[in-house]
């Protein structure tokens, strides 16, 4: 990916800003050992991983970017570089197991003298025990060795996990889809049957259903945002923007629901499933008394 080519799915200004964020830091000697990457989609958080993968063991950087010739950062876009490591979930979760073995990879020397770095894909899907013994690599990193953490929702991580990593934030996927700010004005004035029956059908058979899911999300939020400070200047979404007569904190839990079907998808989950139980649970918060 050349210098300055704006990742798929992030908004410029995020992007920018993070990318600029790193190339100080690789320039001034001032990188940290654990970074955590939220939003933006995870196609979007890999490619920043790569790139700072790349930069930190390219032979001939210049101001902070790979050259893209030398034989790491050939082997860095072949997916074969031999320090750099990829962990992803076994089935829904990262576990304790493939923690240690990292750990026991990061204690030797890096093969080709650079830096070992270790990207951790879907780190907010860690068992605790996994958590927990991550903890203590980030606690006392090994020298030269540099953890990413990529999540979806951050927010699921220990606390102490992200104290100890510095945040770079990508923003919300761009392209938002005005089919999914539709998707939740019906949602909210829908009872359960038609939930199931008319509504679900349609969004499963959406070709980019994370994108309407995301902009459903934002409709959602838009609608918590409206409902603390009644400033439609803060919308983000403001097309076809309607009230919904809930409380903040049953928005804010529909936010988290419709959060929590797109990770699981994402996931590679079962899609009729996941938006079966976004279904339910999205009735049991529209349809109960305020509070």
């Amino acid at each position: 990916m050349a210098a300055g080519e704006q990742l798929a799915g992030v908004k410029p200004k995020a992007l920018t800003a993070a990318r600029r964020q790193l190339q100080q830091a690789l320039q001034k000697g001032k990188l940290a050992h654990a970074y955590l990457l939220a939003g933006g989609g995870e196609a979007a958080q890999m490619e920043l991983a790569r790139y700072l993968a790349a930069a930190l063991n390219c032979r001939e950087p210049r101001e902070g970017e790979p050259c893209g010739r030398c034989r790491s950062c050939r082997q860095m876009a072949g997916g074969n570089h031999p320090d750099f490591y990829l962990l992803k979930p076994q089935g829904t979760t990262l576990k304790i197991d493939q923690i240690r073995e990292l750990e026991r990879r990061l204690t030797f020397r890096a093969f080709q003298g650079g830096a070992r770095v270790a990207v951790l894909a879907g780190a907010d899907a860690m068992t605790e025990a996994a958590a927990n013994c991550l903890l203590k690599t980030l606690e006392e990193p090994p020298e030269g060795a540099y953890l990413i953490l990529l999540a979806a929702q951050p927010d699921l991580l220990l606390p102490t996990i992200r104290s100890r990593c510095q945040e770079l934030h990508l923003g919300w996927e761009g392209g938002v889809s005005p089919v999914g700010v539709t998707y939740w004005n019906r949602l909210a004035r829908a009872g359960l049957a038609a939930m199931l029956q008319e509504i679900l059908p349609e969004l499963e058979k959406e070709d980019d259903l994370r994108s309407v899911l995301q902009a459903m999300a934002l409709a959602c939020r838009d609608q918590l945002v409206w409902q603390l400070t009644g400033a439609a200047t803060l919308l983000l979404q403001p097309e076809g923007f309607l009230p919904v007569p809930l409380s903040p904190a049953k928005t804010w839990r529909c936010f988290r629901l419709i959060q929590a079907a797109q990770v699981a998808i994402e996931r590679n989950g079962n899609r009729r499933l996941a938006l079966e139980v976004l279904m339910f649970n999205l009735h049991r918060e529209l349809a109960s008394t305020p509070e």
